[in-house]
């Protein structure tokens, strides 16, 4: 008799699951098991993280990464409507990373990246980031093309006068999850119309801090600037169900 294979007793490997993914795949399953028939709403997404025991903002992800695969429509002041399951939606896992763990990675790194900048910067690192800075302006809204190229520009030129390429490849990264179907969603459901200027205003303040070479409070005003938007995203303008 041969001796049993070792591979056959091995486990598999787990695979981390993200929150705000397991409340969407339950509600798929619900869906599915008509709990929730087609043209019907779902909880109100207080009543929903009540009754699973979740914050609020990770109910509001699953709600959007719902929409994002075409299970739901999220009608703003209505509620979020079941739709005709025509055929399967695989729901958007951009790197299983959410909006909200994508910025408060953001939170910890930039403000130390930027911090550094102010020290390592150069006068082309400036003149890059006024470019950036200025094609930002050109945009109405954050869906805008070019609001959107000049915000990721003038984070990414931050990292790169920081001197360390380690930290350009991070922030490039974290910002990449920005231009997946979620993440915009998630953007224009929740931002108010306010916060574009609210953001170019941060980063003048930002940019200021760095030509001066004021480390410490590049740091504090990056830091500001991250908190202002993941506030907002954890507020929002108005509940999406």
């Amino acid at each position: 008799m041969s001796p049993p294979d070792p591979s056959a007793a091995r486990l598999p490997v787990i695979e981390p699951v993200r929150l705000y993914r397991q409340i969407a795949t339950l509600l798929t399953e619900r869906i599915a098991q008509g709990l929730f028939p087609v043209g019907s709403f779902l909880p109100a997404e207080r009543a929903l993280a009540g009754q699973l025991g979740v914050s609020r903002t990770s109910v509001r992800e699953a709600m959007i990464a719902l929409e994002v695969a075409g299970k739901v429509t999220i009608r703003p002041g209505h509620g979020v409507q079941i739709l005709p399951q025509v055929q399967e939606f695989p729901l958007p896992v951009p790197g299983d990373v959410g909006p909200i763990q994508a910025m408060e990675a953001r939170r910890l790194i930039e403000p130390r990246i930027a911090a550094k900048a102010a020290t390592n910067r150069s006068e082309a690192h400036l003149e890059a980031m006024q470019r950036a800075m200025a094609l930002q302006a050109q945009g109405d809204t954050p869906k805008d093309r070019t609001y959107r190229q000049g915000d990721r520009g003038f984070h990414l030129e931050i990292a790169r006068a920081s001197g360390n390429a380690a930290y350009e490849i991070m922030v490039q990264k974290l910002w990449d999850y920005r231009d997946t179907p979620l993440f915009e969603r998630f953007e224009s459901l929740l931002m108010k119309p306010e916060r574009a200027a609210d953001t170019q205003a941060e980063h003048a303040e930002i940019f200021d801090a760095i030509a001066q070479r004021d480390s410490a409070r590049a740091a504090k005003t990056m830091q500001h600037h991250i908190d202002a938007v993941l506030a907002a995203f954890v507020a929002g303008k108005t509940d999406i169900g």
